[in-house]
């Protein structure tokens, strides 16, 4: 795997750390369907991973590939429910993180 595919995968797992952020601050606040507790938690949930990933990504950690198989479900699973509640920026980012940290965790596994 490549430096330069890690650093991508780190800035897109980055950007989508910060959209689910955002995206759950929103939700939260707007209640109703979009503020339900179980969508709200799973869109932190993500936002948690992503960023650890990052960590790992950015650090070179023997373990990265592991963390970035997960991650790749994880964010498959939040772009999916994102897409069903109509948002598309955050299903965007979570699709991003997932095909970049999706590609380091087929490359070695």
């Amino acid at each position: 795997m490549s430096q330069v595919e890690m650093q991508q995968a780190a800035q897109d797992c980055m950007n989508c750390y910060t959209v689910c952020t955002q995206t759950a601050q929103q939700d939260q606040q707007a209640g109703g369907e979009h503020g339900q507790p179980s969508h709200v938690q799973m869109l932190q949930d993500c936002a948690e991973l992503c960023q650890a990933t990052a960590h790992f990504l950015q650090h070179g950690s023997p373990v990265a590939v592991a963390v970035c198989a997960a991650t790749a479900q994880v964010t498959q699973h939040c772009a999916f429910e994102c897409e069903q509640m109509g948002d598309n920026d955050c299903a965007n980012a979570c699709n991003n993180a997932n095909s970049s940290v999706g590609q380091i965790a087929k490359m070695v596994m």
